[in-house]
């Protein structure tokens, strides 16, 4: 074999491995937002390969302990080891670190759940959650993602962008009107200014009937944002004196965040 040959058939192997490894991604992704699993050859449709091929991936992320087979059903689901490659990445992350204290006490004093997320393209992941202690909100989850008009967060977020970014942000986000029913876009804006004026956001049943949050961003010390945190529970705690009392509670837990960024 000349060298060139060799070099050929090096880049063709790995060229195959990283296939693998793409399709075991989308694999996981399938399975992600499936809690009961998916058979073989669900996840070939759902990841474009043949049954065979799709078991024979499936059989391999079992012994790796990132899928895990239930025996009655032949469904796969995400595995449990995948625990700890998020306990990981969360301890990893030192504004997690930081903010937990000032969210533990934030959950306390509102009895909602609370959750920390940051700003990812055009919308916002949920990096953390606290589940409160009397009903435990779960319209958004640890590692979810939504749109920045969707949510008390996002919209926190939203509003502390340019108003360059906001309306490119507008004109190239095609499911925002449809996911608002009749809300346009001058609507949107008049959000923002009332967000920018308060410096809070509010965001009553968008994603779930009987729930509403409230979130504002945390900056550093140079006035960059760097995350936001919000506060979720059902809708009769965000109205009146408790509406005030909620806004008061996550203003001063942003700043105590902020104040340890420094």
């Amino acid at each position: 074999m000349t060298e060139l040959e060799g070099s050929d058939a090096s880049a063709r192997s790995a060229g195959s491995r990283i296939a693998v490894i793409e399709k075991a991604v989308r694999t996981l992704d399938a399975l992600l937002p499936v809690p009961a699993g998916l058979t073989p050859t669900e996840v070939a449709k759902a990841i474009g390969t043949n049954r065979s091929t799709a078991f024979r991936l499936l059989t391999s992320l079992e012994l790796t302990g990132l899928l895990a087979r239930e025996p009655a059903t032949g469904r796969y689901q995400l595995g449990i080891k995948l625990l700890q490659y998020g306990a990981a990445v969360r301890n990893s992350m030192s504004i997690v670190r930081i903010a937990e204290p000032t969210l533990m006490n934030l959950r306390d004093q509102t009895r909602q759940s609370v959750l920390l997320s940051i700003r990812e393209q055009w919308g916002a992941r949920c990096l953390f959650r606290l589940p409160g202690p009397e009903v435990d909100v779960l319209s958004w989850t640890t590692g979810e993602w939504l749109p920045m008009h969707m949510g008390a967060a996002p919209q926190a977020l939203l509003s502390a962008l340019s108003d360059t970014e906001i309306e490119s942000y507008l004109d190239h986000t095609t499911d925002w009107h449809t996911l608002n029913g009749d809300r346009t876009a001058d609507d949107i804006r008049q959000g923002i200014a009332v967000i920018r004026e308060r410096g809070w956001a509010l965001n009553r049943e968008t994603l779930t009937r009987g729930v509403a949050s409230l979130g504002t961003v945390v900056r550093d010390a140079a006035g960059a944002v760097v995350c936001a945190i919000s506060v979720a529970g059902l809708v009769h705690h965000y109205d009146g004196q408790e509406l005030d009392r909620t806004a008061a509670a996550i203003l001063r837990a942003a700043q105590e965040i902020s104040s340890r960024l420094e």
